[in-house]
């Protein structure tokens, strides 16, 4: 069956989805990315009997792993076509002595299943946690002292507690055949083995550090400027999503330099926006815009990326498209204002 999704409610236009699928979350992993070798460690470290899989879908991901690290594998499903045993792992999984949980749960935030118009048939879910793999996650735990689960990268930046997460791989090779969601591995330990410094950060088989360290480098605006995003006149111009093109990542630049309709811009915009900061001079607009890039550049490398949100899909050179959000922009456009105080920069 298909639901119509809301894509603009400004142009009234929907988009037909699958609800079942949706509802269900099964979207099937069929690509080799997620088992990195530190993933492979991580699980072969458990020494487990068994692989289980409580979201098992059509196999793909439980069948790939057991055959690559010669194990036995049991998998539960909800849906009786599947071949696996019928069970509602959202509600409860059944424990399995000796085995891992090795997994691509369902996702679905609570504000996507209203937006895709699915959310009567999972609402009840939503008790607990803001998203669907959220509470597999948490019923995974329940059931497995270790577990390994592909969710969406937003993990990183969301309120989900990471004291039981060892470490989280950021999957720029989309492992699925129905989705561009942007992923991660997860590997979760309640025995005891995670350290008060929190997960290790990997993009692929590199590793980029400690997230609290990553954490520590995040920009805060400290809201001393008046700022104004959203604003039709703004002489400042941020668009604030890497596209496909490599030349074109997010950047600050001249509001003439951009080539988005101005009317198109709304207090609720997120990926374009026009900002004014009523402080600054016209003619130090170019001075400013070249010292927030130079921050945004150099923020960028040095966090890996990993405190931007992710953005659907790659670049055409395989980066994961990144979004800004407007609390960091702000952060940004401070630090700007305030090094070219220090260069005499002229403000009204």
């Amino acid at each position: 069956m298909c639901a119509l999704m809301l894509m603009s409610k400004e142009k009234n236009r929907f988009a037909p989805v699958d609800d079942v699928k949706v509802s269900l979350g099964q979207f099937q992993t069929t690509g080799a990315s997620w088992l990195t070798t530190h993933v492979r460690a991580f699980i072969l470290s458990k020494t487990p009997s068994l692989l289980y899989d409580p979201f098992a879908g059509k196999g793909s991901l439980l069948r790939y792993a057991a055959d690559q690290l010669a194990l036995d594998m049991k998998g539960l499903d909800i849906d009786g076509s599947t071949g696996w045993p019928v069970n509602d792992s959202l509600r409860h999984i059944p424990t399995c002595p000796g085995a891992i949980i090795v997994t691509n749960p369902p996702y679905l935030a609570k504000h996507s299943a209203k937006r895709k118009r699915v959310y009567d048939a999972v609402a009840d879910h939503y008790a607990q946690r803001g998203d669907l793999y959220q509470l597999a996650l948490d019923r995974c735990l329940a059931a497995c002292p270790a577990v390994v689960a592909i969710v969406p990268e937003t993990i990183i930046n969301s309120d989900y507690p990471k004291s039981c997460i060892t470490s989280i791989t950021i999957l720029e090779n989309n492992p699925f055949s129905d989705t561009d969601c942007p992923v991660c591995v997860v590997c979760m330990d309640k025995m005891g083995s995670c350290t008060n410094l929190g997960p290790s950060v990997f993009l692929g088989e590199k590793e980029l550090g400690l997230l609290s360290d990553l954490e520590r480098k995040r920009l805060h605006p400290k809201k001393d400027i008046i700022i104004n995003f959203n604003v039709k006149t703004g002489r400042i111009a941020l668009r604030a999503v890497d596209l496909p093109s490599p030349a074109k990542p997010i950047r600050f630049m001249r509001r003439e330099e951009c080539d988005y309709p101005v009317d198109m811009i709304k207090v609720s915009s997120r990926l374009v926006t026009f900002i004014d900061i009523p402080s600054v001079d016209d003619g130090h607009i170019d001075q400013l815009i070249s010292e927030a890039n130079s921050i945004l550049a150099h923020f960028r490398a040095d966090t890996g990326d990993v405190l931007l949100s992710p953005f659907k899909g790659n670049t055409k050179e395989g980066k994961r498209r990144r979004r800004l959000d407007y609390y960091t922009a702000r952060a940004i456009l401070e630090r700007a204002c305030g090094t070219s105080k220090q260069e005499i920069f002229l403000f009204k």
